[in-house]
């Protein structure tokens, strides 16, 4: 089975891990909007992409014990450097090397020893923009998310243009896998490429979203309806066939003890492994009606 996942932070990089096991082929699509922290500093300076969640999925797909895996994931304490990780400035010495930020993922990706693929949404860097009900336009992820009130409008700060072999991807895909992560900065970005939105609009594929397993922080714990309503409202298509919520998950492998340990946990990588596991073992038209007739949560558009 081919599975292309779409997605940001942690979400996405445990979900590859999870899914890895269950399926022959898997893609993933990383959103690259991100102006904080060590990427931030860096896409600030050198006006590209963001590259912090691209390592983080690349890094949790290697071997964690190789030497490389641990020289990668250093960050520099003090001076100059402070804050930085050392994967992300070697993504950033590929990208300058091949001018190219998906042929620097391909390479930093072997370098690991990876056999997925990890592309980012975009070669071309762009920011979210945000509207608020004032009217006012508020930049940049990390001020969006200190935002009391959610937006009326998100957009791209500029256009951009998927990256190679992105489209195709979700064109040639069996299942699409959209989330879990922040709806803001990890869902919603890759979703609002033009290239992208209308791909997934149009494949084949069984789109599924998965909500955020983990309470946010941020502005979007004012949302007061379900997340897949409010997405396909800002978004302006429909971008799923289900949706999965934390209490549908819990359900579908309600047969293992420890399913969820509790609400407001990192995501666990052996539970969403567990989930896919469920899930990939009956057909879909099967799957949807036994999982809808057991609990309400899971939603079938």
């Amino acid at each position: 089975m081919k599975i292309v996942c779409i997605g940001g932070g942690h979400g996405l990089s445990h979900m590859l891990s999870a899914i890895r096991p269950h399926c022959a082929e898997l893609t993933a699509i990383v959103a690259t909007t991100d102006n904080g922290g060590s990427t931030g500093k860096l896409r600030k300076s050198q006006d590209v992409v963001a590259l912090g969640d691209i390592r983080r999925c690349c890094l949790q797909l290697a071997d964690s014990d190789s030497l490389i895996h641990q020289v990668f994931h250093h960050r520099f304490d003090g001076g100059e450097l402070n804050g930085h990780s050392l994967g992300n400035l070697a993504l950033l010495s590929l990208t300058q090397q091949t001018n190219s930020a998906t042929q620097a993922v391909a390479w930093f990706n072997a370098m690991l020893g990876n056999s997925e693929t990890i592309l980012p949404m975009s070669d071309e860097p762009t920011d979210l923009l945000a509207v608020m009900s004032s009217g006012i336009k508020v930049f940049g992820e990390c001020d969006i998310d200190s935002q009391e009130e959610l937006p009326d409008y998100l957009t791209l700060s500029q256009d951009v243009n998927a990256a190679p072999g992105v489209v195709q991807a979700i064109e040639n895909a069996d299942m699409l896998i959209i989330g879990p992560g922040s709806l803001i900065t990890s869902v919603m970005p890759a979703m609002l490429v033009e290239d992208i939105a209308k791909a997934v609009q149009q494949t084949s594929a069984c789109r599924l979203f998965i909500e955020n397993i983990a309470k946010e922080a941020s502005v979007i714990k004012s949302l007061d309806m379900q997340p897949v309503d409010w997405l396909e409202g800002m978004l302006g298509y429909r971008f799923c066939d289900m949706s999965i919520s934390l209490d549908a998950l819990s359900e579908i492998v309600s047969h293992f003890d420890d399913v969820v340990k509790s609400p407001n946990q990192q995501h666990d990588i052996e539970q969403l492994s567990n989930v896919f596991g469920e899930i990939l073992k009956m057909p879909l038209s099967l799957e949807a009606e036994q999982l809808v007739s057991s609990n309400q949560t899971l939603r079938v558009s």
